[in-house]
């Protein structure tokens, strides 16, 4: 006996389940953000009529967000990547570019690359890489395997698209409505690179950014440099126990559960995610880092304030970005007076006490 039933006549019906709402979300959980070797895909019809109205991946969940968030937090920022491989007088060079559409936020890369990918692996690691764009027909001398074993390493969806994809004609002018202000230092950044450029048509065209005009004027970019950070490997992540593990029995079991002790709301969380797997290596970076610490330690009166702040803010960026929807209500509103209004007294407080860590934050 079988759950499935058919919908439409017998020789060209759809097989299909019924299931509630509550089960849709958690399968669209299950396979948007637990997993990375799937898509989705939401059709609407009847019979043996259907057109497809919804389509997410783990890298690109924009469609679904109002389902998977809806009574869940956003832990991690979804990013997608695209690679650019060359080979040019007998070296290996990759063209990196990667979009957060959480952060709104582009950026670009280009470095020589070994025979294993190395370079590759630790950017897919800092940057919390959720699928990633490679061309389907790259350079024969080009030997994707290790390419390809490096992206799955790293638990990743390997998605392929035509050479043709990867152009950068016209791509200023593209970047020029998407960006925020004026043109002229997108077209320099732009100049400095070679292959990275080709990545980033690549991602314009999947992700389909100029398509909705709520992206006009919102998005940032910038020049990635992989030396800024201390470069993790896949192996390294699980041999630390940085990110939880879905068989985890104990939060205390992962280096991220384990500190994860304050974060309220899906941005403090977010935030803790990407510091874990970007360490520091600027000296004076780290130190006023551990000023802020330090200043949070002495002063009792200072951390209980700041705890109880925290508690009544809500998640920033989701909110943002629900503002910018056409659909949004006045919620957002209300919860960003909310936040605004409490982060403002306190800030009052702690410019009357003249603390080393207001002076960090700004």
């Amino acid at each position: 006996m079988s759950a499935l039933r058919q919908l439409g006549s017998s020789s060209d019906g759809i097989s299909s389940a019924s299931v509630s709402k509550a089960m849709f979300e958690t399968i669209a959980r299950n396979i948007l953000l637990e997993r990375t070797d799937r898509t989705l895909e939401l059709y609407e019809g009847s019979g043996s009529s259907w057109r497809l109205t919804k389509s997410g991946t783990p890298g690109n969940i924009g469609s679904f967000e109002d389902i998977l968030f809806a009574n869940n937090d956003m832990q991690d920022s979804p990013v997608i990547v695209a690679l650019f491989p060359v080979f040019r007088e007998s070296q290996l060079y990759v063209g990196l570019s990667f979009l957060d559409m959480t952060n709104r936020k582009l950026g670009l890369a280009e470095f020589p690359e070994d025979s294993r990918f190395t370079n590759v692996e630790s950017a897919l690691v800092a940057l919390g890489c959720k699928e990633c764009l490679i061309p389907a027909d790259c350079e024969k001398s080009i030997d994707l395997d290790p390419l390809q074993n490096a992206i799955r390493n790293c638990n990743v969806l390997l998605t392929e698209r035509k050479k043709a994809d990867f152009k950068s004609r016209d791509l200023a002018q593209d970047l020029g409505r998407i960006i925020r202000g004026s043109v002229e230092p997108v077209s320099d950044l732009l100049s400095q690179f070679d292959y990275a450029v080709g990545a980033l048509g690549a991602l314009l065209s999947y992700a389909e950014l100029l398509a909705d005009d709520t992206n006009y004027g919102n998005y940032t970019i910038e020049k990635y440099n992989l030396n800024c950070y201390m470069r993790l490997d896949s192996a390294a992540v699980r041999a630390l126990n940085i990110a939880e593990g879905k068989t985890d029995m104990n939060k205390n079991f992962s280096l991220f559960g384990l500190m994860n002790r304050t974060c309220t709301v899906g941005m403090g969380k977010r935030l803790l995610n990407r510091w874990l797997k970007q360490p520091l290596l600027d000296v004076n970076e780290i130190n006023n880092r551990l000023d802020m610490v330090q200043a949070i330690v002495e002063d009792p009166e200072l951390r209980q304030g700041l705890r109880q702040q925290l508690k009544r803010i809500s998640d920033i960026d989701r909110l943002t970005h629900s503002l910018r929807k056409k659909s949004a209500n006045l919620q957002p509103v209300v919860k960003l007076y909310q936040v605004f209004s409490a982060t403002y007294c306190y800030f009052l407080l702690m410019i009357c006490k003249d603390d080393c860590l207001l002076k960090n934050v700004f």
